[in-house]
């Protein structure tokens, strides 16, 4: 996957969860290589019962706008 750009040693995966606690909603972000982690990182981290969301990203050095731009999805689409 030469057309990746890691960050956070070499990453592949960025997830931020988002758990309640008593001063509100506390975010956390989590840099992983493997898909497979991402359950050990719910697992050992606060109780999940307290989880609000998680969202997960590809960790790319644009912060995915190039692969989500909508120049890119008509070009794509162009080539179909």
């Amino acid at each position: 996957m030469t057309n990746v750009v890691s960050l956070h040693g070499g990453k592949r995966w960025k997830a931020v969860i988002e758990y309640r606690s008593d001063d509100g909603p506390k975010s956390v972000e989590h840099y992983f290589e493997e898909i497979s982690d991402l359950h050990l990182i719910v697992e050992h981290g606060p109780d999940w019962n307290l989880l609000i969301r998680c969202t997960l990203t590809l960790n790319r050095h644009d912060g995915g706008e190039e692969q989500n731009s909508v120049a890119k999805a008509l070009s794509q689409e162009r080539l179909r």
